[in-house]
């Protein structure tokens, strides 16, 4: 259906340039509370973002050890996202609030023109208004008289009263017929005036509607890519606590904290193995009692060479392990050195106590 204004306004108040000219109006109004609603958008918007971030952080100082770790991980940057995506929003509403502001400024100046303008239609309105009602009046005066002529003319009055009555009734009857030729002047000239101000209303409205539609519309377009953005962190995290499965927690848990791979080695008792020898030269006299021996007999002192006990041993036992037998070897070869280094040295210090026994 096609609106025209023109067909729509008029009535017996001739009120409907006024109802035009304040629907006018109440587009700053409307324009207004739009600026208002998007405001109060975007400090819902911002302090949904400011609460995402408190829980991020408040996220990313809980519980950073064990093996639930990584799925805090991807809750924490779950919530990040969102906090990002919601001061996106903040400030693509800041962006839509300027131009709904700077479209109040253009819309407040239109209707000033427009009330320029549209300034000899209210004189035009207000001239027929006045007409109508003193129309009115004079008709209803002329009605007024004419009944009372009627009336002594058939009461059968003095001529002097009916001739006074017919004045009267000419008098009103004559200014009813002038205001009935003032009104259909006044009336011609108010219908033009008036199919023009409804063209330029109508024009106004669409092009305010037009517009007001299109904030919606970016509107809209924002809150829609909002939700799609923040579907898909929710699609995403939902994906990543799918494949982070408990094998999965397990095993970041043992790349981070593993502390090696080797078991520990078995360890079987190594039996000690003594040497006799070592024994018996830590039992060696001192030279001081080997001279006052030796000066008491007058005689050198030989000692056998004592066998190797610890071989003894070894042979007579029987090895549990090759390796208990080489390390035996190896002791009884160093054994057997030290103790030829220690005969040696003692049959040196006998032989000079000896040789200075005879020098006495």
């Amino acid at each position: 259906m096609t609106v025209d204004f023109c067909d729509y306004f008029w009535g017996e108040k001739n009120n409907g340039f006024d109802i035009l000219y304040h629907n006018m109006k109440h587009g700053l109004i409307a324009n207004k509370d739009l600026s208002d609603f998007l405001r109060e958008r975007t400090n819902i918007e911002e302090t949904c973002s400011k609460l995402l971030a408190k829980l991020a952080k408040q996220t990313s100082s809980s519980s950073n050890t064990g093996t639930f770790n990584p799925l805090w991980q991807l809750l924490r940057l779950s919530i990040e996202k969102l906090t990002t995506i919601h001061m996106q929003m903040v400030h693509k509403v800041c962006e839509l609030v300027k131009d709904v502001t700077k479209y109040t400024d253009e819309l407040h100046k239109k209707h000033k023109t427009v009330k320029e303008e549209q300034s000899g239609t209210l004189d035009a309105v207000q001239a027929i208004q006045s007409t109508t009602l003193a129309l009115q009046k004079a008709k209803d005066i002329y009605v007024q008289k004419g009944g009372e002529l009627d009336k002594l003319r058939k009461d059968n009055a003095s001529a002097r009263e009916i001739e006074k009555a017919e004045i009267k009734f000419k008098k009103a009857q004559d200014d009813y017929k002038v205001l009935v030729e003032k009104y259909s002047n006044v009336k011609e000239e108010f219908e033009k005036k008036m199919n023009i101000a409804c063209k330029l209303f109508q024009e106004v409205e669409q092009s305010h509607l037009k517009q007001m539609k299109d904030f919606l519309n970016v509107y809209t377009e924002l809150i829609e890519t909002n939700h799609e953005e923040i579907g898909k962190v929710h699609v995403e995290f939902k994906k990543q606590c799918l494949e982070m499965t408990v094998d999965k927690l397990l095993e970041k848990f043992v790349c981070a904290k593993y502390t090696g791979l080797e078991k520990p080695e078995n360890i079987e008792f190594e039996e000690l193995c003594l040497n006799s020898t070592t024994s018996s030269l830590n039992q060696v006299p001192d030279s001081s009692s080997d001279s006052k021996s030796i000066q008491g007999t007058n005689s050198p002192v030989f000692t056998s060479t004592p066998q190797n006990s610890c071989a003894t041993s070894v042979a007579s036992e029987k090895p549990s392990t090759a390796k208990r037998e080489g390390n035996c070897r190896i002791r009884d070869k160093k054994d057997a050195t030290n103790y030829q280094s220690s005969r040696a040295t003692s049959l040196l210090n006998i032989f000079i106590s000896n040789s200075h026994g005879m020098f006495i």
